[in-house]
């Protein structure tokens, strides 16, 4: 239906996030992402993305339906966003995440996922966490599809400025093997990159 009965508005919800995804597909296009179809959707529940529709991405309709739009967290929901799309993006290239190089950065992405929907994630925060060392944020150490989600919601949102990302890493203390997720992602963003332009 192309109107809520109701209301009259967007049944997919996406009017009430309207300025959240513009500022998204904003930073997807100055960190250089091309679009790949997908399609954000408000939804009762949790968010998500189910790898078997990665094009499209569920965000929980309470972070932005039934509240006043002045209400609404637009930093939370721009980074829920973003770490869903990672998701997305991460299901679309699949022969990538089995790569070698990918494994060791960030570990086997189809190892059986047991992380519960009630943790708690700050994706509000633009800044990356102190703690722990060796992920970006807690919720990374998780699984290995939480690491690749949240290092990509960190390069998207910082407009892939790698030396901005790269001294706050040194700043914050963080291994070594954090450094390399973001160099594994920027060189096969690269690698689309030059492919498109071919």
């Amino acid at each position: 239906m192309d109107c809520c009965p109701w209301c009259g508005g967007d049944p997919t919800g996406a009017d009430l996030i309207r300025p959240a995804l513009q500022e998204v597909e904003a930073a997807l296009a100055g960190s250089r992402i091309s679009p790949w179809g997908y399609r954000v959707l408000l939804r009762p529940g949790v968010s998500g993305v189910d790898p078997a529709y990665p094009k499209i991405v569920e965000i929980e309709k309470g972070y932005a339906a039934g509240r006043s739009r002045r209400r609404i967290d637009w930093p939370m929901l721009v980074g829920l966003i973003v770490h869903e799309l990672g998701h997305s993006f991460l299901y679309h290239h699949v022969p990538w995440s089995r790569t070698e190089r990918f494994q060791r950065a960030f570990g086997d992405v189809e190892a059986p996922y047991d992380v519960p929907d009630e943790v708690r994630v700050e994706f509000h925060h633009r800044r990356i966490s102190r703690v722990p060392v060796d992920h970006v944020t807690p919720y990374a150490g998780l699984h290995p599809q939480e690491d690749f989600a949240e290092t990509f919601r960190f390069y998207v949102t910082r407009g892939a400025r790698l030396d901005d990302l790269f001294a706050e890493l040194r700043e914050k203390r963080k291994a070594a093997a954090v450094r390399e997720r973001f160099v594994v992602l920027h060189d096969y963003l690269q690698t689309l990159a030059d492919r498109a332009v071919r």
